[in-house]
């Protein structure tokens, strides 16, 4: 039986080990930290069930490549799935606009909001849908549709080498326009001026033709039924392993003080690319840009604050001071207080994130990196966190009324907090920075350095749930000697 050994549990690692362990492969998956999932996970205090990765996941029911895993794996049937109802409210400088679900829906809102950019705008959801359909058909493709396969690509090929900015600036002249349709752009990258425009193509398409989905109870539940559909196939999910070497055929590691070595046949990584190569101690310096860090402030509510301030948005971007893109990108480089953010409001859906239904959870969310937080002392570190909590609660304050009276709980977690976690390059949470020069790859899987190694996760092909979930799939269908398809087909 071919054995197979996975360094690292996140979604990627966890999705190809549950798929080879149903198909009958020896499964070892090794995993740092005391709990698998990666970012997939969640932590509890004071009663709250506190979720430090997931808002929204893309494609749950719409994306035939997610639909196709979760088909496979059965999770429909064990991990419930809550639909956010809309998919965000945004607040400028000019006030408040809710994004809804839907092509039709979205556009519609959009113009009457801005009715002169009518023409923009409709154009805008034709280029998005022609592109995302475009990727489709590249996945569906036959080795004889290869012949015509210039003439399918042209959109591809006609924004490849452009950003979200630059296409905007041929589209629309309001700048706030562009900021709203831009309000989430810290799901894939820290501003429109470097994000690839096919992937927000790609990626906003998919959020408003199925809408936004969170899992019940946290992300964690997706990645611990994962892990049970390889023990019950007979694999082996093993944590606090942390791997210190690999060979062609070997992977050691320590686990409670003893140096373990086990066999593969293949190994398999959820790690950079640089830090699964300096396990093989093969010289490797990366050349790709890293992506940026997230921060995020876990706050448990003493009331249902739905119940206190009625039906809201679940995922509400405060820029308050701001109504362009320029504007955004002159707040990332103010002081992290006075930066806007997302606050995630879990009491909209029934989230099981708390134990006391009369209670409720929410979560603020910013882009951040290691060098926000660097050369400070554990009291300095400390106490930034501490104003910065205080800066978000007078935010918060100010939009729903003494709501900092209902808070039972609160906490911070930086950039410095996910590198100690997950131990990503530049503590990213997103892989590689999804530039437009980064981001066209077709998806490669197998190692071009070493035979038996494979890779899975946020370096792959992007960051997020959906692309490290069919991360594993691509790896799985390599190592099965299939064709292997891109992910947002």
């Amino acid at each position: 039986m071919k054995t197979i050994v996975i360094i690292g549990g996140g979604l990627g690692g966890l999705t190809a080990a549950a798929l080879l362990a149903q198909d009958g492969y020896a499964v070892t998956l090794l995993e740092q930290h005391n709990i698998v999932g990666g970012c997939a996970t969640t932590f509890k205090r004071k009663g709250f069930t506190c979720e430090v990765g997931l808002h929204e996941m893309d494609g749950v029911y719409t994306n035939p490549k997610i639909k196709k895993i979760f088909n496979r794996l059965d999770v429909y049937k064990h991990v419930e799935m809550l639909k956010a109802p809309e998919f965000f409210r945004v607040t400028t400088k000019n006030g408040a606009f809710v994004m809804p679900d839907g092509v039709e829906e979205a556009q519609k809102a959009l113009i009457e909001k801005f009715p002169k950019e009518e023409v923009g705008i409709i154009k805008y959801f034709h280029i998005l849908k022609q592109v995302s359909d475009t990727f489709e058909k590249i996945g569906a493709l036959k080795w004889y549709d290869y012949l015509i396969f210039p003439f399918i690509i042209t959109s591809i090929i006609r924004y490849r080498e452009q950003t979200v900015t630059d296409v905007f600036a041929n589209l629309f002249e309001d700048e706030e326009l562009k900021l709203i349709l831009n309000a989430n752009v810290q799901y894939y990258d820290d501003t429109p001026d470097t994000l690839s425009f096919l992937l927000h193509c790609v990626a906003q398409y998919s959020y408003y033709k199925g809408g936004g989905y969170f899992i019940k109870g946290g992300s964690g539940r997706l990645s611990d039924y994962l892990a049970t559909v390889i023990t019950k196939n007979g694999g082996s999910v093993i944590t606090k392993a942390n791997v210190t070497a690999c060979t062609a055929n070997s992977v050691t590691y320590q686990y409670k003080k003893e140096s373990i070595s086990i066999k593969a046949d293949t190994i398999i990584s959820n790690l950079s690319p640089s830090d699964t190569y300096a396990l093989f101690d093969i010289p490797y310096q990366e050349t790709k840009e890293i992506a940026n860090s997230l921060l995020t402030t876990y706050i448990g509510f003493s009331k249902n604050i739905k119940e206190v301030y009625g039906k809201g948005a679940y995922s509400n971007f405060y820029y308050d001071d701001i109504e362009s893109v320029e504007g955004f990108n002159s707040m990332k480089k103010m002081d992290i207080k006075e930066r806007g953010f997302v606050f995630v409001d879990y009491s909209q859906i029934d989230a099981g994130l708390t134990q006391d239904p009369h209670k409720s959870f929410g979560a603020v969310c910013m882009s951040d990196s290691l060098d926000e937080w660097k050369g400070l002392s554990a009291e300095e570190y400390r106490a930034k966190k501490l104003a910065l909590e205080a800066s978000i609660v007078k935010k918060l304050d100010s939009h729903y009324p003494n709501i900092s009276k209902l808070i039972e709980y609160i906490e911070t977690g930086t950039a410095k907090t996910v590198q100690s976690y997950i131990k990503t390059p530049n503590a990213t949470a997103y892989g590689f920075k999804p530039t437009p020069k980064q981001f066209l790859k077709m998806p490669q899987a197998k190692s071009k350095r070493v035979d038996n190694l494979y890779f899975v996760g946020q370096w792959v092909i992007a960051g997020g749930f959906s692309p490290s979930i069919a991360s594993g799939y691509i790896c799985y269908e390599a190592l099965n000697l299939k064709k292997i398809t891109l992910w947002y087909n």
